[in-house]
């Protein structure tokens, strides 16, 4: 009797797994080696600047082009991108594969002009010095015109990207709470100019043309908010009426038209 002899299929089986696995790592290592050999640095785009340069922000990030995507430090351009200009408030930096570094960045918007001796200066909504302006670009400027209490102008607490300080320390409290006050209020969008040189005198002028006169700083913002009631009235049934706006107390809001010579 002949004996019927079975060969087994399964490492014919294993060596195709094998083969096959082998073939698609190979495959996945030769595509991934040939991608990251492509990831060469062709632009650098600069996003969300306005008051910074872009040729300013490319100068100091200095990023060579076809230089190795991987091999770009993301945090020192980031670093370095925040000593341009004291407007930049925020740098982030990212890569886009294959070929790109994208500088986003942010910045402190100029919402008061000031006044310190003899010059003029851009200052954000937190008293941060952001640029010194001409005398004659003053009058022209959207920043609405800030007087402030007597400013330290030693040179190692006052310059460029520092903090105001004043010479009382009481001081910096208060202009501190009135400009929180201010930029909650309607006042944030209609300012022409704001005067916190004496701490019992708040005058407010908005639109140029209606000056508030808010006494101190109590009750400050609800006084505000009546001035804000009484103007919706002046615009809608007095436009072409200007005037000065007493709120002394959170009790009334009286309007006074000048005299006409």
């Amino acid at each position: 009797m002949k004996t019927k002899i079975i060969k087994s299929s399964t490492g014919k089986i294993l060596c195709r797994k094998f083969f096959i696995i082998f073939i698609m790592t190979v495959s996945a290592l030769m595509l991934t080696v040939g991608f990251i050999r492509l990831c060469r640095v062709r632009s650098v785009t600069v996003r969300n600047n306005a008051a910074v340069t872009e040729a300013a922000i490319l100068e100091k990030a200095n990023v060579k082009n076809n230089k190795h995507l991987f091999s770009v430090n993301l945090k020192k351009i980031e670093n370095t991108v925040l000593q341009v200009s004291p407007y930049i408030k925020a740098v982030h930096v990212k890569r886009n594969l294959p070929s790109e570094i994208v500088i986003e960045v942010e910045e402190y918007e100029a919402d008061f002009c000031i006044q310190i001796l003899d010059k003029y200066y851009l200052v954000s909504d937190t008293l941060l010095l952001l640029q010194e302006i001409p005398e004659e670009e003053v009058a022209s400027h959207p920043s609405a015109l800030l007087q402030l209490p007597e400013v330290n102008t030693d040179e190692k607490k006052f310059g460029l990207g520092k903090k105001i300080v004043f010479k009382k320390q009481e001081d910096n409290t208060f202009v501190s709470n009135i400009l929180k006050i201010v930029r909650e209020s309607f006042l944030s969008d209609s300012l022409t100019s704001l005067s916190l040189n004496e701490e019992a005198n708040i005058i407010a002028v908005v639109d140029n043309r209606y000056t508030l006169r808010l006494g101190n700083k109590k009750d400050l913002d609800q006084k505000i908010a009546m001035c804000k009631e009484s103007l919706d009235y002046l615009r809608t049934n007095l436009p072409g009426v200007h005037g000065t706006l007493f709120a002394w107390s959170t009790k009334q809001v009286t309007f006074e038209i000048p005299e006409v010579d």
